[in-house]
């Protein structure tokens, strides 16, 4: 493994770093001003997801978000006196509880994503050309091309 960076390496690790925190960025605001908690959000999309594969326990939300399953209980406890989720024991193996949004919690959720997704189409651009010069320049052994165009505001 090469272990020399170059001036072009520590700048597109810098711009690809800036680029996600921006996106990040974007998704905590978009958040707030849905009314959720950034952290609430990440969940009830982890919760949407896993759902739909018949996997939304608290171990597996918990992997998901890579927290501890006791945060995750925090979490899911907000959301279920929010309103914007419940909880179901399995029917199959009644020791799980498995967790679903509630139709009010999907409607956030989908006003939330489809900000983000907006979003994510216009800052993903800067996003995989940056990724791709990383990649290129680490499958070739240089060093990234210098960004020859300005990173759009994200």
């Amino acid at each position: 493994m090469d272990n020399d960076l170059s001036e072009g390496d520590y700048r597109s690790l810098d711009e690809f770093r800036y680029a996600i925190r921006c996106y990040l960025r974007f998704c905590e605001e978009t958040a707030q001003t849905a009314g959720v908690e950034p952290q609430q959000q990440q969940l009830m999309l982890a919760i949407r997801v896993l759902a739909a594969e018949g996997k939304a326990r608290i171990g597996d939300l918990a992997e998901s978000l890579r927290i501890r399953p006791h945060s995750a209980v925090e979490l899911v406890d907000r959301l279920v006196s929010h309103g914007l989720a419940v909880r179901q024991q399995a029917e199959v193996d009644r020791r799980y509880v498995h967790v679903r949004l509630t139709p009010e919690g999907e409607r956030k959720l989908n006003e939330v994503s489809s900000r983000n997704r907006a979003e994510l189409r216009s800052a993903g651009v800067t996003l995989v050309r940056v990724l791709q010069e990383i990649i290129d320049a680490s499958r070739d052994g240089a060093s990234p091309a210098p960004n020859r165009e300005p990173t759009p505001s994200l």
